[in-house]
């Protein structure tokens, strides 16, 4: 089938947007480590580290908002499949392997903690940037709501707890949790901070 122009130009444009973005990904998260907040960030000082010029940056972009909108997509890609992979079994896991795939969400989740914190930061004036934050957890939650419906009709998870609430509390908990205890720590203290989680998630779950 032939394309038409059209078509071949806007898949040409997405396909440019998409290096843009990939481009500006490591020069936004090392910005914000440095600054510590998305509201100091300038879209004039990315321009030079990321080899684009202002009227490029515009021509993808409307606005600061809308480039940390198309930053986070694939953030959120690797962040909740890492997220979910421990739910999507139908037994019940070893605390040490519970502990393991925790990490393991650790390890994706840090290197892509300054755009997360940007998403948070932002999102209590921007909707759609709010829409997107919380609607990429959400998927995770109902992963873990998931798990608990069906580890109590199978008898592993305790029939007792409440799944959808308990998802939340875990999901939110973890999420802010890794944002505020995490960052910075050592890998001795990451492997401390996998293992109290995956204490209180596995003793909250499937102990008896």
């Amino acid at each position: 089938m032939t394309l038409s122009p059209q078509t071949v130009s806007a898949r040409r444009q997405q396909a440019r947007r998409r290096e843009i973005v990939d481009r500006l990904l490591p020069v936004v998260e090392a910005r914000m480590r440095e600054l510590g907040s998305y509201a100091n960030l300038r879209v004039d000082d990315l321009l030079p580290d990321a080899l684009l010029s202002r009227s490029t940056f515009y021509r993808y972009f409307q606005d600061k908002n809308e480039l940390l909108i198309a930053l986070a997509v694939p953030v959120f890609h690797d962040v909740r499949a890492a997220a979910i992979r421990p739910w999507e079994r139908r037994t019940a896991p070893t605390q040490a392997e519970l502990q393991a795939e925790l990490r393991h969400t650790f390890d994706l989740y840090l290197p892509h903690l300054p755009v997360i914190n940007a998403l948070v930061e932002a999102s209590y004036a921007a909707p759609s940037v709010r829409a997107l934050y919380e609607g990429g957890f959400a998927e995770v939650q109902q992963a873990v709501a998931g798990h608990i419906t069906a580890g109590q009709q199978l008898g592993f998870i305790r029939s007792d707890v409440l799944a959808h609430e308990t998802a939340g509390w875990i999901v939110w908990m973890a999420e802010r949790g890794m944002a505020q205890l995490a960052a910075g720590a050592d890998d001795a203290a990451l492997e401390r901070l996998a293992e109290s989680l995956s204490t209180l998630i596995w003793r909250t779950f499937y102990g008896r």
